[in-house]
């Protein structure tokens, strides 16, 4: 397997590579080569700021989900179809491994996200009801 990390790292990559495959997950949106399926409103994870610029903010949305209008390296999604969220569905080590691995695949790097970052997260949001929209996630971290 291609990747830049080592030891540790690497092991969370391998085992975010295996999550993001599991079938009704990453994949099956965002595709085996990360670049969506724009005619079905699914944005790319390749090249995108919104994975890897702030990890709080992919974090935020993976755990609650995403809909709402956005634009994306000049693409715009009616954001009709959301993303599905993840909370009850990974638990802080699956979120971090598969957030580690779509952040150094598809041609980015970005620094890995541990289980700890992810918990931490968790606990700050659990009491946000409902998705995510674009507009509030852009109003509390900048991906520029």
């Amino acid at each position: 397997m291609e990747t830049h990390l080592e030891g540790a790292d690497k092991e969370l990559y391998v085992k975010g590579k295996e999550v993001y495959q599991r079938d009704g997950l990453c994949s099956t949106c965002h595709q085996g080569n990360g670049k969506g399926l724009a005619a079905a409103g699914f944005p790319p994870l390749a090249g995108s700021p919104w994975v890897t610029k702030s990890d709080e903010l992919l974090i935020k949305l993976s755990l609650k989900g995403l809909m709402g209008p956005m634009e994306l390296m000049g693409v715009k999604y009616n954001g009709l179809v959301p993303m599905t969220p993840h909370e009850g569905l990974l638990n802080d080590e699956e979120l971090s491994a598969v957030l580690t691995y779509v952040r150094n695949s598809f041609g980015n790097k970005a620094p890995v996200i541990s289980a700890a970052k992810v918990k931490a997260v968790r606990e700050k949001v659990k009491d946000k009801k409902g998705y995510y929209t674009p507009a509030e996630l852009l109003q509390q971290h900048s991906i520029n």
